[in-house]
């Protein structure tokens, strides 16, 4: 078994050495496709797919479709291995758009192995059976919602679903929350190992033109690219995290607050009055006016602050066999 799954590692790295290299693997779909993952990304997820493609009983799963750029991609190279992508079109998608486009997609590139599962993440993967079947996942994409828990639950769900030789790309590790998550996932699951990490400098919305297309070519927004290793092969390496938890605190202090939907469009009218921004000022107030009309019935039934939401919380459980 160590040999078996040191040999695994090995093949893993050197598909990561080659997407770092070469980019795509099959570039077959690139003139249908775009989105916001970076060339390597896609071309490592290829490549990892294509260590599995005649191991029967598994598939590719992807959480966070957007427009179908890394689940079609994959299914496209590889048309005769199962792909699924979990997405309910919650988020970036202010036009109700996404939805289309992966199917429009879907059917210009005849991606029939391409599965789409239109549900929140937890909901889909609380019963993924239902979709997969009796299939492990041993390629799985997380690149959904990017939030702290977000993105732990997507790794603690996923994880009895996973096959043996899973691998599991963790995109936009950029992000704080993101690399927080994937950190503490590995401190307490000594059993995977982080087995590459990538960023760039900035996140891809505050690059300019050339920057932009350099990093395109790239990781984009970061990746953590995690691998079971039963056996303790590869030494501990932790994606870097800041030592402050400022932030965290803050989060606990917004999410208590009576106003606590209403951050968002708060901190952008904080943002232009404390840098004398008049242009912009007037209308951060009125989104946060806007924001608090479409809030303020459920708003009005809190407290100032420290609300609990425990209201109809049971007094007392028991789970007793007795």
């Amino acid at each position: 078994m160590h040999n078996s799954s040191e040999n695994f590692i090995k093949q893993v790295v050197k598909n990561i050495r080659e997407a770092e290299a070469s980019g795509l693997l099959d570039d077959g779909a690139s003139d249908v496709l775009d989105g916001l993952s970076g060339v390597k990304s896609v071309g490592l997820l290829q490549r990892l797919t294509g260590l599995f493609k005649d191991t029967p009983d598994t598939c590719y799963l992807e959480i966070g479709v957007f427009q179908g750029l890394t689940l079609l991609s994959v299914a496209s190279a590889f048309p005769d291995y199962p792909c699924f992508g979990i997405d309910n079109f919650s988020i970036l998608d202010p036009d109700s758009k996404n939805l289309g486009i992966v199917e429009e997609r879907t059917k210009k590139l005849d991606a029939r192995n391409a599965k789409l599962i239109n549900l929140d993440f937890e909901e889909a993967l609380s019963r993924l059976d239902d979709f997969i079947g009796t299939r492990k996942v041993a390629v799985f994409l997380i690149d959904g919602a990017h939030d702290y828990r977000s993105q732990l639950m997507c790794l603690l769900l996923g994880m009895k679903h996973l096959h043996e030789n899973a691998v599991i790309l963790i995109d936009d590790a950029n992000y704080d929350f993101v690399r927080q998550s994937t950190h503490d996932f590995l401190k307490s699951h000594p059993e995977f190992k982080m087995v590459f990490d990538g960023y760039s400098p900035m996140h891809p919305a505050n690059m300019g033109a050339k920057t932009l297309a350099e990093w395109e070519k790239g990781w984009l927004n970061g990746v953590n690219i995690l691998v079971r290793d039963p056996d303790g092969i590869l030494p501990e390496m932790l994606p870097p995290t800041e030592k402050s938890r400022d932030l965290y605190v803050n989060e606990w202090l917004v999410h208590r607050h009576q106003f606590a939907e209403l951050a968002p469009q708060a901190v952008s009218l904080a943002q232009s009055v404390c840098l004398g921004d008049t242009d912009t000022e007037a209308q951060r107030r009125q989104d946060l006016l806007e924001a608090y009309a479409g809030h303020s019935e459920k708003l009005a039934e809190r407290y100032a602050d420290r609300n609990t939401y425990s209201r109809n919380l049971p007094g007392s459980r028991y789970n007793s066999p007795d």
